[in-house]
């Protein structure tokens, strides 16, 4: 029996459709148009600034992120757009993906791969960092940046000339700008956009384009067949209702891809052979498209292509070996082990499964989606490395039979620029507002800020989960207020599992895989105390292969780090003991010794293993 039912259809039920005004700034040219959109989902994110991530490794990465992009050279940065369209480009090369060179040789040689391609993203982890700090410095860098990207956009669109992927770099540059104008409060940054748009435009197909459709069109390289039209209706909707701009919307509509989510509305999987993220980012692309034009359609895209993305996940959550989909039951995910190191492209994949879950558990407030992020936070991006200096990045978490951690081989690829997002990212996943109250959804070191009522709350979370099985909660409110408090009780979760009020045991039934809601009276003080009762379980690659196990400890998949023995049991693997109450170790008895295990985070320059074999 598998601890979490990830392979478990997740069913969805829409919201009821509505029609509100986005109340976002809009500038005075767009005044007249107002966006409206057709869904509101009955959980609102938290503003950044509104939840604060407190001392632990989730602040630690957010902390290392801001403080590398914050310093980066602004000529290095801007210098492939500035090359591009013939303006004086001083500075450094930043190296790897990210220069403008002639060096590129599809398949073999990376560098000069996508110039300026991430540039975006940078800007974007940089405005959501201001929003959460109030940094000063980091909003005049945004505000720099802004400009002189600016100074390098002409209406013609020189710097994508002869470029491979215009879709997939407008995308991450449509998103920096958006957050630059959003969370960094910059007064050019939407009017940049909108010229950014026009010049992409000639260099965009009349439609989005599937990589096959791509292939069949003639081109100069294999690379031209790489670009990722299909996610751009996600920041073209935002754009839209940050702006006003209903040609946004427009925009948006043409470059829905009606045959990725037509077959998925209908159940139909045509996942398998896809590139996993971005098919993936896509369905953030289908969650907007419904939100706005409020066709259920998209909703149900969204839901079954997520739920098949997890029927086909590894038991740390991570999916697509080689960045790609696999064919269900064809025991594929198996036979990934013994191929390739390239398991998962842990920060880019990370990214994208927060998204698609925060839309979806907004949504449907199913708590499943929040299992689901967990189990994807503490067993991937949580163990990544960080960015150097020089741009080497982490890349794929390795799942091989005979894995280790890596850096990537050329210095700043794509997941060097949505590790500094999804770090800024953390807090707003970990709560939701909903009109009676708030829900908690990760359990992490931080503290947030709202209005209740006219009451002005904070609920401030400690804890060492999850290697230590629990959290306290303390509100502080300037004055009583009746409101709803939702935890989530993970799915794995035991029935020893045990929450109290102030020192005493409450009553309320737990129910595993649902939010919890105590409904009080709170006041300043109150504390909130969970106790989950953390189970060993054992969760096998696939379905063709129900022997070859991964042991979880909750949401954590334990990793073997010593020489794996000769015949290993179900029963052994289950009996495994902590090394200590320091220590992070499991240990198993075997006939040749103790096995031990450790989480991802743990782990170091040491080889491991995730899958053990067992017998019968």
């Amino acid at each position: 029996m598998k601890s979490i039912p990830r392979r478990q259809f997740l069913k969805v039920s829409a919201a009821a459709a509505g029609s509100v005004i986005a109340a976002r700034s809009i500038p005075r040219a767009w005044a007249a148009s107002s966006a409206t959109v057709a869904i509101t989902p009955p959980l609102s994110v938290f503003g950044y600034s509104q939840v604060q991530l407190l001392d632990g490794p989730f602040r630690e990465q957010f902390d290392q992120n801001h403080d590398l992009f914050l310093h980066l050279d602004e000529d290095a940065l801007l210098k492939p757009f500035r090359q591009r369209v013939g303006m004086p480009a001083p500075g450094p090369d930043m190296g790897g993906w990210y220069d403008n060179s002639t060096d590129f040789t599809p398949m073999e040689n990376f560098h000069g791969f996508i110039p300026g391609h991430s540039f975006g993203q940078y800007l974007s982890g940089l405005a959501r960092a201001y929003a959460i700090t109030g940094s000063k410095p980091t909003q005049e860098k945004v505000n720099r940046l802004v400009r002189a990207y600016g100074q390098t956009v002409d209406p013609d669109g020189k710097f994508y000339v002869d470029y491979c992927l215009p879709a997939y770099t407008y995308d991450k540059t449509s998103c920096g700008l958006i957050d630059a104008h959003e969370f960094a409060r910059d007064p050019n940054a939407l009017d940049v956009h909108w010229r950014a748009t026009q010049a992409v435009m000639p260099h965009l197909p009349e439609k989005a384009l599937s990589r096959a459709e791509q292939r069949a069109r003639p081109h100069k390289d294999v690379s031209f067949t790489f670009d990722e039209t299909y996610t751009l209706p996600e920041n073209l909707f935002l754009a839209y209702q940050r702006s006003g701009n209903s040609r946004y919307r427009d925009l948006a509509i043409r470059f829905i891809e009606k045959e990725y989510f037509d077959p998925l509305s209908e159940g139909r999987n045509v996942l398998p052979g896809e590139h996993a993220y971005s098919h993936v980012n896509a369905l953030s692309s289908a969650m907007q498209s419904y939100l706005v034009l409020g066709d259920e359609k998209y909703l149900r895209a969204a839901s079954n292509g997520f739920r098949m993305v997890q029927e086909q996940s590894y038991a740390t959550g991570g999916w697509g070996p080689d960045e790609a989909f696999v064919v269900p039951g064809t025991g594929s995910l198996d036979a990934s082990l013994g191929f390739t190191h390239s398991s998962f492209e842990t920060p880019c994949g990370a990214y994208g499964h927060f998204k698609i879950s925060r839309y979806l558990l907004r949504l449907t407030r199913d708590s499943r989606y929040g299992d689901s992020m967990e189990r994807v936070l503490y067993n991937t991006i949580a163990g990544a490395t960080p960015i150097l200096a020089d741009g080497t990045s982490f890349y794929y978490s390795d799942y091989n039979n005979s894995a280790k951690k890596v850096h990537y081989k050329d210095k700043w690829p794509c997941c060097s620029g949505t590790f500094p997002q999804l770090a800024a990212d953390y807090g707003i996943s970990s709560y939701y507002k909903s009109q009676d109250g708030i829900y908690v959804n990760l359990f992490l070191p931080s503290r947030v800020s709202w209005s209740q009522g006219g009451a002005q709350c904070s609920l401030t979370q400690t804890t060492q989960y999850p290697s230590e099985n629990t959290t306290q909660l303390e509100f502080k409110l300037d004055r009583p207020e009746t409101f709803s408090l939702y935890l989530r009780i993970p799915a794995w979760a035991g029935a020893k599992t045990r929450l109290s009020v102030n020192g005493r045991a409450e009553v309320n039934e737990i129910t595993p895989g649902k939010f919890l809601a105590l409904t009080k009276t709170w006041k300043d003080g109150d504390r909130v105390e969970l106790e989950l009762e953390v189970p060993l379980n054992l969760e096998a690659v696939d379905d063709q292969n129900p022997n070859n196990v991964a042991l979880m400890r909750g949401p954590i998949a334990l990793f073997a780090v010593s020489e794996i023995p000769a015949h290993m049991t179900r029963a052994r693997l289950l009996a495994a003991k902590p090394f200590s109450q320091t220590s992070q170790d499991w240990l198993v008895q075997t006939d040749g010794g103790n096995l031990v295990l450790r989480p991802f985070t743990a782990i170091m320059s040491e080889n491991y293993r995730l899958y053990q074999r067992v017998e019968g």
